[in-house]
């Protein structure tokens, strides 16, 4: 399996996902959700973010390439459900 090609349609959603939430809780909350299903990665970028002047940013932008990513899966599957049915 492969990565998923991440259409402007997952990135427009995703921006708009970002924009709702209040300061940092979009954020915040990837986090959490990354930390308990993939361990390692929230892990890498942990570590990777602290090594440098501005963690809060590579952290977010890993973040949100991970959540880019995750959505455009979701997107696929879903579509590939309706083309089952």
């Amino acid at each position: 399996m492969r990565l998923p090609v991440v259409t402007k349609e997952t990135g427009f959603a995703v921006c708009r996902e970002l924009e709702r939430e209040e300061d940092n809780d979009f954020i915040i909350h990837l986090l959490e959700r990354l930390e308990e299903a993939n361990p390692c990665v929230a892990e890498f970028v942990s570590r990777l973010a602290v090594q440098h002047e501005d963690p809060v940013g590579i952290s977010t932008a890993a973040l949100l390439v991970y959540r880019l990513l995750e959505s455009q899966a979701e997107a696929d599957a879903l579509a590939e459900q309706m083309k089952l049915q």
